[in-house]
């Protein structure tokens, strides 16, 4: 195990059944649904002595965020439940964003026309909750279990030592600084300045007709391993020559599933990846990176399991007036050790491993 002095790795419970909730971006709904059936109270105390652990991707797109966020909040701090930082709770502690942030941020009118009815954060607890959020790890563990929200990467894991600060924010900035003096020395610099300002406003443009920009596909794909905290979010990438427009921007990288070359003898759990419970409606970017049928475990040894089942795009059925009954999407939890996954309404089933 990696040692817990690093304040980014905190210690899971030793010896307590747990339930590990995929990521609920905002879905305030499904996750009460979700806790009845695990067998939950209103303050999140289980009486078997479960506890409960989040993954990560609290916030953004779905109708309450804030609501998601201060009932976790609550229950951390009566150590009821554990969580981790997803890449989204990242962006909200940089400042920086991104699709579906507009319930926290103010300069996102585009947000509104997707995402909305939803609820805004009050301005006079933002200072708050970005303390608090600062506070989380990215990584929990115990001898037999490994949470973190997109990828287990010793590399990745080791960096977070290298640097002497221990804010996480300030830790983030950090390897971003090293990461653009770094890219400067390579060879793919000035083809991405180049692109950069031949494309300029394109790079947004979802109805242009990208070709393939190396010197960006560089950027991203070096970008997403150098930066730990990225890294650990995110996950990394590979290079794909068929550009493709998502979340704002023309991308020539896709993510890379790690868990193939994972042969640790440690369970780690994620979320992150949209995963499709039904095998269907999955974006063409995403098409590689589950072979394995929903209920199965991932990787060469079996010993990963994404329990992310897509309810972030939960909105988009809200606008085709998809009764939540009717759902492709679902939230869900991993019971462990019992290996069984339960769905936010009501079904489980057990985890598989083909060996």
């Amino acid at each position: 195990m990696y040692s817990d002095k690093c304040s980014f790795i905190h210690p899971l419970p030793a010896n307590t059944a747990l339930d590990v909730i995929g990521d609920v971006h905002g879905e305030w709904e499904a996750l009460q649904q979700l806790l009845h059936f695990l067998g939950y109270d209103e303050s999140g105390r289980h009486k078997h002595g479960r506890k409960l652990v989040f993954v990560g991707d609290l916030c953004d797109r779905g109708p309450d965020s804030p609501a998601v966020l201060d009932w976790v909040i609550k229950a951390v701090a009566a150590e009821n439940a554990f969580t981790i930082i997803g890449n989204h709770e990242l962006n909200l502690l940089i400042d920086d964003p991104k699709d579906g942030s507009g319930w926290y941020f103010d300069n996102r009118p585009q947000d509104e026309a997707r995402f909305a009815p939803w609820q805004h954060y009050s301005s006079a607890k933002r200072k708050q909750l970005q303390d608090t959020l600062s506070q989380w790890p990215l990584i929990l563990q115990r001898h037999d279990l490994r949470i973190v929200h997109a990828a287990w990467l010793p590399d990745s894991i080791n960096k977070l030592f290298q640097c002497s600060e221990t804010s996480l924010v300030k830790q983030y900035h950090y390897w971003e600084d090293r990461f653009f003096d770094d890219f400067r020395h390579t060879e793919w610099y000035e083809h991405y300045m180049q692109e950069k300002q031949q494309l300029n406003a394109e790079l947004e443009n979802e109805h242009y007709p990208m070709t393939f920009q190396p010197g960006v596909a560089h950027y991203d794909l070096l970008r997403s391993c150098h930066n730990p905290l990225r890294a650990l979010t995110s996950g990394i990438q590979a290079i794909t020559q068929q550009p493709f427009y998502i979340n704002g921007r023309w991308r020539f990288t896709v993510r890379k599933p790690w868990w193939q070359q994972y042969s640790d003898p440690v369970a780690v759990i994620i979320g992150h990846y949209w995963r499709s419970w039904y095998g269907t409606g999955v974006a063409e970017h995403r098409k590689e990176l589950f072979q394995e049928p929903s209920t199965h475990w991932l990787g060469e040894r079996q010993q990963v399991f994404c329990v992310d089942f897509s309810i972030g795009a939960r909105w988009r059925e809200r606008k085709k007036a998809i009764l939540p009954a009717d759902s492709q999407m679902h939230l869900a939890a991993l019971r462990w050790p019992e290996n069984l996954i339960m769905l936010n309404n009501g079904k489980y089933y057990s985890g598989k491993r083909s060996y």
